[in-house]
């Protein structure tokens, strides 16, 4: 997965050159590692390839602004929470397919 996931990062974020491969490999690792710590899942299914996608973009945009509470520069304002769950606009949907949330009975 990781080989087409990093073209797909790179067109998205404009990148033609390989300066920036060992960053996004690192943040693709971390991700993949905190989705399957977060899940349970021993591997990361290429259905949730779009959330590993999407986390590691955001924390591509983040890159040197990390623990930054807020930025005001010219009426451009920015701010990230250093306590934000980067998964959290697919906590609803990780919940459902990993069963999170329902009683089990065993």
């Amino acid at each position: 997965m990781e080989d087409a996931t990093l073209a797909r990062l790179k067109r998205r974020l404009g990148i033609a050159d390989t300066n920036q491969d060992e960053l996004l490999n690192d943040l693709l690792t971390d991700t993949e590692e905190e989705f399957k710590l977060l899940t349970g899942a021993s591997g990361v299914d290429e259905k949730y390839s779009f959330i590993i996608r999407s986390v590691v973009l955001k924390r591509y945009n983040r890159k040197g602004s990390e623990g930054m509470k807020s930025e005001l520069v010219d009426g451009y304002s920015v701010s990230y929470d250093s306590a934000t769950d980067d998964f959290a606009e697919f906590r609803s949907y990780i919940d459902q397919e990993f069963g999170f949330g329902k009683v089990r009975f065993i």
